[in-house]
């Protein structure tokens, strides 16, 4: 009866507070900073007049929810209907360790099930795509939770609770609610200060702003670029859930280069003019041109034809054969 009573009193004072501020003081407050939007479960023990509050340092691109598991002890489980929960946003002072009286505002409020285990599910975001399961509520959303810290209470409906429940230790697991899908940045690198056009084909598809971050569903992708002005460039990459995949890719000129590999005494002529810096790469026009490499009185001569979007390596060496013969 005594319970019954509680869970009647707790019901109606609810009806009457849900639009006003509480004052209230907790035994102690625990603050968890947030600083990535996915991060590994927070696991701490609290007690049936403490508090936790939460708060966002970081982007909610992929995360679009929060969910609170509180398990209970085989002595509050005991006592049904006599602990209650509570998030609240706008909270005075901020939450600090050393901080016990505070003012806030009530989202959401309801008694702790008799079930050893109960999620409490906040979006961050609208639309979210997360549903309510048998053991969880889904809390209405409100955009002062992503502004400010919130908060999780737990506090007791009813006084002259037994002695074994003054001790009971409640479980409170924060995990992140993540979107289904992640990130992939394409950065462009060009060669020169003018960007000319290229055209960039995502698994096939055209991006038409493919500067912006493309939200994908997880997997293998393939990027190909193409233009008149660069080289044609392919490139894979995976993309994670929840996480953003950045693809650097640098693009090259279609003129065509020559490289140079010979020793030092060697004189290279390129169509009648002589190549004094052979560690550079050397741009040619397409068509066709004349090399000759001179050593001593020695020299040898050929003619290449250039192509567009490809390069060359002229490699001269001298070698000495030995070999056994029969007189």
């Amino acid at each position: 009866m005594k319970q019954l009573l509680a869970k009647t009193a707790f019901l109606f004072c609810l009806s009457l507070s849900i639009f006003y501020p509480d004052s209230f003081r907790v035994g102690m407050m625990h603050t968890h900073i947030l600083n990535s939007e996915v991060f590994e479960p927070i696991t701490l023990q609290m007690g049936y007049n403490d508090a936790v509050s939460f708060t966002l340092k970081s982007d909610t691109l992929f995360l679009e929810g929060i969910e609170l598991e509180i398990k209970q002890s085989a002595a509050s489980l005991k006592y049904p209907n006599t602990i209650a929960y509570t998030i609240y946003t706008e909270i005075s002072p901020e939450p600090a360790k050393n901080e016990i009286d505070y003012t806030a505002q009530k989202i959401s409020t309801a008694l702790l099930p008799n079930r050893f285990s109960h999620s409490i599910r906040i979006p961050l975001k609208e639309p979210y795509n997360f549903t309510r399961n048998g053991n969880s509520e889904i809390i209405p959303y409100s955009s002062s939770l992503c502004l400010s810290p919130f908060m999780l209470r737990l506090n007791p409906v009813m006084k002259g609770l037994p002695d074994d429940i003054e001790g009971a230790r409640f479980t409170v697991i924060a995990r992140p609610l993540l979107i289904a899908e992640g990130g992939l940045k394409i950065n462009l690198q060009y060669p020169d200060k003018e960007q000319k056009p290229v055209s960039v084909q995502l698994n096939g598809d055209y991006l038409a702003k493919y500067t912006e971050l493309q939200l994908r569903q997880p997997g293998q992708y393939s990027i190909q670029i193409n233009s008149d002005a660069y080289r044609t460039e392919t490139r894979t990459c995976v993309v994670e859930r929840g996480k953003t995949t950045q693809l650097d890719i640098q693009l090259k000129s279609i003129t065509p280069l020559l490289r140079v590999q010979a020793p030092e005494n060697v004189m290279i002529m390129l169509d009648g003019e002589e190549i004094t810096s052979a560690n550079t790469p050397i741009p040619l026009e397409s068509g066709s041109h004349i090399i000759m490499c001179k050593i001593g009185t020695y020299q040898l001569t050929r003619q290449i034809i250039v192509e567009e979007g490809k390069s060359y390596l002229l490699t001269f060496t001298m070698d000495m054969l030995i070999q056994e013969i029969t007189e």
